[in-house]
C-alpha cells in the first residue's frame, strides 16, 4: 500500500528529498496509508526506488518534525498521525461569494487600459535595481526610499503644485497603511472627522477601524460647506477637491478658499486624497488644495494606481510640518509596506522622464475612451438617464429609472456578463461605469446589452 502512494516525478526541480515526504504526507493525509503502519526501512525504501540513503532520511525526519510518523528505536518509522479530515488533497470548493460568473464587459475599476501598459520598459527598470546586491540584499528605509522620495517633490510640485521636501514624506503600499499611520498619529486629536458622503470606502474602513467619530456631510452642488464643518464642530476633514463626488468635477476656487479658511481658525485639518489628480484629460490639472494653502493645516495624499499598473502598490503622502516631527519621533517603529525594489525602479523611471510621457499617452487614451461611453450611453438611453462624467474617477455615472434599485440591476446585469458598479440611489438605479480597463472595443457592445437589459424589464412591468 505504501509503495502504491508513491509517486516521484523524476522531471520536477524540486529536491528529491521533499518529493519523497509530499508524496507519503499524501498517503497519510488521504488515508491509503493508515495510522500504526509500519514504513519500509531506509534501506528497503532506497533500494526500492532507486534513491539515496540520505533523501530516505531526510524525507524520514521531515515527516517525523510535523508528526506525521515517529521514530521507535529499533523497530522503525510508523505513522502516527493522520489528518485527514482536517487537509484534503482536493483543493477546496470556492464558496457561493467567491463564484464569479463569466463577465464578458468589466465596467469595474480594478484594471487600467491595457495599451497604456508599459510592462517591458518597467520590467528593464526592475531589472536594473535587482542587480545591484548591496540593495536587494538589505532592508528599505521605513520612511520610503529617500531616492524616490526626491524625485516625488518635483513631481508633485511640477504637476500638482505641493509643496514639500523630501523628509516629510512618507510612502507606502497604498493610501489604506498610510491612512493607518496617520490615524495613528493623530490619536485622539483625530476628533469628529467629516467625510462627503459616499466617502472612498476603503478610507472609511480604516476611520471605522480606529473607531473615530465619523459624520457624513451634506453637499451642495459644489461639494461640502464651510458652514456644516463649522455647525458638526468637524476636527479632521476627508476630501478629494479634485473630483468631488456631488459634481464629479473639480470643487470651484471660491469653496477651496472657504474650506482652507474653517481649517486655519479652527486648526482643523485636511486631508487631501488627489486620486488621479493628474489625470485630467479635458481640461487642465486644477493645482491641489495643499500648495494653495501652503500645506501647515492640510495632508496630501498621491498614488500611482492607474499612472502605472495596480500591481505596483506605491502611495505617498506628504505631512504638515507638526506632523511630521511626530512621525519622525516614532518612525523607527514603523515598518515600510511598499517594496524597496519597486520604489527604486518609480524613482529612476521618473529620473529619466517617463512618468510625464505616459501621462501624456494617457490623458489620451482616456479623453477617446470617455467620449466613446459618453455616446454609447446617448444613443442607448436618450433623455430616460442622466449621465455625468467623473473625469479623474475614470468612470461615468448613469442614473436611470429601470423598475429596479441599484444592487438588483447590477446582479442581473453580471448573470448577462456584464459587470457595473451599484450605487445608493433613492429613486430609480444608479450604477457607474469604469471606462480605465474596458477594452473600447467592447464598450458599445456593454453599453447595448445593458439597455437590452433595462428595457426588457421594464416591458415586463
Amino acid at each position: 500500500m505504501i509503495y502504491e502512494s508513491i509517486r516521484l516525478d523524476k522531471n520536477s526541480d524540486v529536491p528529491m528529498y521533499r518529493r519523497l515526504y509530499e508524496s507519503i504526507r499524501g498517503g497519510i493525509c488521504s488515508g491509503n496509508i493508515s495510522v500504526g503502519e509500519r514504513l519500509p526501512s531506509i534501506r528497503k525504501i532506497s533500494e526500492e526506488l532507486g534513491v539515496s540513503r540520505t533523501t530516505v532520511e531526510q524525507a524520514y525526519q521531515q515527516l517525523c518534525v510535523e508528526g506525521y510518523v515517529s521514530s521507535r528505536p529499533q523497530s522503525g518509522y510508523f505513522v502516527e498521525a493522520s489528518v485527514r479530515n482536517e487537509f484534503s488533497a482536493e483543493p477546496e470548493k470556492p464558496s457561493a461569494r467567491e463564484k464569479t460568473p463569466g463577465i464578458r464587459y468589466d465596467f469595474g475599476s480594478r484594471y487600467v487600459d491595457s495599451r497604456s501598459a508599459d510592462i517591458e520598459l518597467w520590467r528593464k527598470y526592475v531589472r536594473s535595481v535587482l542587480s545591484r546586491e548591496d540593495i536587494v540584499n538589505s532592508y528599505g528605509h521605513y520612511q520610503g526610499e529617500p531616492e524616490l522620495r526626491r524625485q516625488l517633490v518635483t513631481y508633485g510640485m511640477t504637476l500638482r503644485g505641493v509643496k514639500s521636501t523630501a523628509d516629510r514624506i512618507v510612502i507606502g503600499a497604498g493610501v489604506q497603511p498610510l491612512l493607518s499611520v496617520l490615524c495613528g498619529l493623530l490619536g485622539e486629536q483625530a476628533g469628529r472627522v467629516g467625510i462627503e458622503y459616499p466617502c472612498f470606502p476603503q478610507a472609511e474602513r480604516v476611520f471605522r477601524d480606529f473607531r473615530l467619530n465619523i459624520v457624513e456631510l451634506p453637499h451642495d452642488k459644489f461639494g461640502v460647506t464651510a458652514e456644516d464643518l463649522y455647525s458638526h464642530k468637524i476636527d479632521v476633514l476627508y476630501l478629494n477637491p479634485s473630483n468631488t463626488e456631488s459634481m464629479g468635477r473639480p470643487m470651484p476656487i471660491s469653496r477651496r478658499a472657504e474650506i482652507m479658511e474653517w481649517a486655519e481658525r479652527t486648526r482643523g485639518l485636511i486631508i487631501e486624497d488627489d486620486y488621479n489628480g493628474a489625470l485630467r484629460f479635458k481640461s487642465r490639472p486644477v493645482p491641489s488644495l495643499q500648495g494653495m494653502s501652503g500645506g501647515d493645516r492640510v495632508v496630501y495624499l498621491g498614488s500611482f494606481s492607474k499612472l502605472l499598473m495596480p500591481s505596483v502598490r506605491i502611495s505617498y503622502m506628504v505631512l504638515p510640518g507638526d506632523l511630521a516631527e511626530l512621525y519622525w519621533e516614532r518612525g523607527v517603529n514603523y515598518n515600510q509596506t511598499s517594496s524597496k525594489v519597486e520604489q527604486l525602479a518609480l524613482a529612476q523611471y521618473m529620473r529619466d522622464g517617463h512618468i510625464e510621457k505616459r501621462l501624456r499617452r494617457l490623458r489620451k487614451i482616456y479623453a477617446e475612451k470617455s467620449d466613446l461611453l459618453m455616446t454609447a450611453l446617448k444613443e442607448t438611453f436618450g433623455e430616460a438617464a442622466r449621465i455625468r462624467l467623473a473625469e479623474t474617477a475614470l468612470c461615468v455615472d448613469v442614473i436611470i429609472e429601470c423598475g429596479m434599485d441599484s444592487q438588483r440591476l447590477a446582479e442581473t446585469a453580471l448573470e448577462r456578463g456584464v459587470k457595473i458598479i451599484p450605487v445608493d440611489c433613492e429613486n430609480g438605479a444608479e450604477f457607474r461605469l469604469s471606462f480605465a480597463g474596458i477594452p473600447s472595443d467592447d464598450i458599445c457592445g456593454g453599453v447595448e446589452t445593458l439597455g437590452k437589459i433595462i428595457n426588457h424589464n421594464l416591458a415586463e412591468n
